[in-house]
């Protein structure tokens, strides 16, 4: 597929990384909401019906998964940028226009409203609706995380992200390229105000006599929230659940704070995504080529720890004598993107520029750590699924890939990705035409739901 202005987005991107929109983490949307769906009387299981239909939002179910890259930047998906808006910017402007426009108000009638419309489910109904009731809860939380006017991706001049369709956090909440919107440590007050108003919806939503018991007072609620708030890494986050009776905490995975004192390496089986077969890609017309370097480039990156080898077989390596070496840039980035414990390095990941010398011997450094590398069952294991909306009917991709060979000189690719274990960033691996050869000559982050 050939994208008109790809070649200005990648050129930009070979030195930066761009940032979308996302808002709390699966601490708050799964975690804290299964919490406070028991203090407002739902039974265990129902609780967790609640947080799983509120975490699938986030990339959680096919019809969750629209990527900035793919629908503001990389191409244009009017449909992606609607319901990203909707379902984590809730705002009363327009769905495309200029992002002063679109401004997100904390608890607003729109994030609110299609929870208050769950609120009038009939009882005979309503224990049917509660994954539903979960996925409403999700965007009135967001509304709190994205309040204000959301922030225009820009790492350099020009990137032709389009400002009319684009999300991104908003200046006062950390702008475009942080997670800090979503980390509850940094937004006690908001926090708190946040599961107030998702506690006064699961108070008033009505069950059937016997499947929902008399709410607990707000007031016996709040005070337990403080820990949960103040804590900043998994282990804290994860002794509070403990404390607080949810012995189960695998959907803490992927969140954006570092282990802490015991490292994390559990799973979380809520997802209800389609398995990938393989790293391969059947995209439609992108020359097999194309689609071959990618799917072995992606197989490697994700079965072996050799990120030296790697970066010298794919990479625009440079020569020294007749031997190429790797790219120490390329190399410390595949090291950090396969890295488990992705919030303690999150700032080296997203860093706009070239790593410096002393960035690069803190990557090296973090990949001495034992079991610090993600491993996957099967390489296709490591890709959420994708599903571009083309003119044409696409098969379930691993990765979307865009092409603009406008130069014959020099022709360009750049490989979407999404990776299970960073479920709250996006990638765009870069390549160039060297030599009559395909090469990676960067990887980019993106902030993305």
């Amino acid at each position: 597929m050939k994208i008109k202005h790809i070649r200005n987005v990648l050129a930009a991107a070979i030195i930066c990384a761009a940032g979308s929109a996302f808002a709390f983490e699966s601490d708050v949307h799964f975690g804290l909401t299964q919490w406070l769906a028991m203090q407002a009387g739902f039974s265990e299981e129902g609780a967790q019906i609640i947080a799983t239909g509120d975490q699938r939002v986030d990339s959680g179910d096919m019809q969750f998964i629209d990527l900035v890259l793919m629908y503001a930047c990389v191409g244009r998906d009017d449909l992606g940028e609607r319901l990203a808006g909707e379902q984590h910017y809730p705002s009363a402007g327009p769905a495309i226009g200029p992002p002063a426009q679109r401004a997100v108000e904390a608890g607003s009638a729109t994030a609110a409203r299609a929870a208050i419309e769950l609120l009038e489910t009939p009882l005979d109904k309503s224990p049917f609706m509660l994954l539903l009731l979960g996925g409403a809860l999700h965007t009135l939380q967001d509304s709190w995380a994205h309040q204000g006017t959301p922030d225009v991706p820009r790492p350099s001049e020009p990137f032709p992200c389009d400002p009319n369709r684009s999300w991104a956090h908003p200046s006062a909440r950390g702008g475009w390229n942080s997670h800090r919107a979503d980390l509850t440590m940094y937004w006690p007050v908001d926090t708190i105000a946040m599961a107030k108003a998702t506690y006064g919806m699961l108070a008033k939503y009505a069950m059937p006599r016997g499947a929902k018991q008399v709410p607990k007072p707000w007031e016996a609620v709040a005070p337990e929230l403080d820990t949960f708030v103040r804590a900043s890494t998994k282990t804290e986050k994860k002794d509070w659940f403990v404390a607080h009776g949810i012995s189960d905490v695998s959907f803490l995975e992927g969140i954006t704070l570092p282990d802490g004192k015991e490292a994390f390496a559990e799973r979380w089986p809520g997802r209800k995504l389609p398995p990938l077969p393989s790293a391969q890609s059947r995209q439609h017309f992108i020359a097999p080529e194309l689609l071959a370097f990618f799917g072995d480039f992606f197989t490697q990156w994700m079965t072996s720890d050799d990120f030296t080898a790697i970066a010298t077989k794919f990479g625009a390596s440079p020569v020294r004598g007749r031997k190429p070496v790797a790219d120490q840039e390329l190399v410390a980035r595949l090291m950090l993107w396969r890295m488990r414990d992705h919030g303690s390095v999150a700032e080296l990941a997203h860093a706009q520029r070239a790593l410096s010398p002393k960035q690069l011997a803190e990557v090296r450094k973090a990949a001495k750590a034992p079991n610090v590398f993600i491993h996957y069952d099967a390489p296709g294991d490591a890709f959420f699924p994708l599903l571009p909306r083309d003119k044409d009917i696409s098969p379930l991709l691993p990765y979307y890939v865009a092409v603009d060979d406008a130069n014959a000189d020099k022709p360009r690719a750049v490989a979407v990705i999404k990776l299970r274990h960073v479920p709250y960033d996006s990638l765009a691996v870069v390549a160039d035409r060297v030599d009559g050869q395909w090469r990676i000559v960067t990887i980019t982050s993106v902030v993305d739901h």
